[in-house]
């Protein structure tokens, strides 16, 4: 209870010098209230019912040319004691065109990780975005970044200067030295995506990353891949996902999408039978669309099984149904 107030208190804090000031503030949140199901050769080993996550955030617009983002994750606490948990997520100011360079910003603060796919991961797939799931990229990170659009509208790049541990992490538990990180994504042809990204740190371990990424939409057909790589303290390793979408609408009426993905990672590809795949299939209904289209309230279904190179190890199956809403207001 007390950190519901803590909560309100914040929102007042934020929205009301903005609004006298004559900014528009816009208060949000995203939900996702999440069924999880792992099994074992068809046996349950854990049935677990959780907000697995609730994003509150707040969004202040100074000038056409200074806006803000305040964002905190609330979950299901793990451990019980609490029955919430709470973690900042992001905290940043965007400045419009600080530079002679047209439509870029610059941002400061717990900032997007321009990386892959995990900046504008929209969680299509209830999984994380590859880099994310396997430790290699956080989703968000505190520092910098340079951020634009291409002439033309033919893409995107991004120049960052971060802490390098995304984040969950300050104070003593930083390294000396920031990651150095560059994302470009190219649109040759409409509807086709390509690019890269690259990060690298170099402090009591060096560390470099890179990930290539392609997208492909037309009609009802959606298609991502990624090939991720890390190397740290001389250890490598590599994988890939690739995540096709039908939509289904146009065909039966029904807002249905059916979703898969396969992944696969090798954790050391100096080891022999480390390595993983993971197969996922799945539908998302979309039950509620905001006026650009974009779900507002959607139910997911999805199925998942990992299977192991190490014959010792035992497939996992993992069953998932989750609904994703959200709301906000403009005060």
């Amino acid at each position: 209870m007390r950190r519901f107030w803590y909560l309100v208190c914040l929102v007042i804090l934020i929205v009301a010098p903005v609004s006298l000031i004559g900014g528009e503030t816009k208060v949000s949140m995203v939900l996702w209230n999440r069924y999880t199901a792992d099994l074992t050769d068809g046996k349950i080993n854990e049935s677990v019912f959780s907000l697995e996550r609730g994003y509150f955030r707040i969004e202040p617009t100074f000038t056409d040319k200074i806006k803000g983002r305040f964002n905190i994750d609330l979950f299901s606490d793990e451990d019980g004691l609490d029955g919430a948990g709470l973690k900042l997520k992001y905290a940043y100011l965007d400045f419009a065109e600080v530079l002679p360079i047209p439509e870029s910003q610059i941002s400061i603060g717990l900032i997007k990780h321009y990386f892959g796919t995990v900046y504008d991961w929209e969680y299509l797939s209830i999984e994380k975005a590859l880099e994310d799931k396997e430790g290699v990229a956080a989703s968000t990170d505190y520092g910098l970044a340079l951020f634009g659009y291409l002439p033309g509208g033919y893409g995107e790049y991004a120049v960052s200067l971060l802490n390098g541990e995304g984040y969950k992490k300050t104070g003593g538990d930083l390294d000396k030295e920031p990651e150095i990180a560059a994302n470009l994504r190219v649109i040759p042809i409409p509807g086709v995506t390509v690019g890269g990204s690259v990060l690298y740190e170099n402090d009591e371990s060096e560390r470099l990353a890179y990930a290539g990424v392609a997208h492909f939409a037309k009609g009802p057909f959606d298609l991502w891949g990624e090939y991720l790589v890390s190397d740290m303290n001389d250890v490598t390793a590599n994988g890939f996902m690739v995540m096709p979408m039908f939509k289904l609408k146009g065909l039966t009426g029904i807002d249905v999408d059916l979703l898969g993905r396969f992944d696969m990672w090798d954790g050391n590809t100096d080891v022999d039978d480390d390595g993983r795949m993971t197969i996922t299939a799945g539908i998302n209904w979309n039950l509620v669309r905001d006026e650009k289209g974009a779900p507002m309230v959607f139910f997911q279904f999805q199925g998942e099984r990992t299977m192991y190179q190490d014959d010792v190890l035992v497939d996992i199956d993992k069953l998932m149904a989750q609904i994703q809403w959200k709301f906000s207001n403009v005060f």
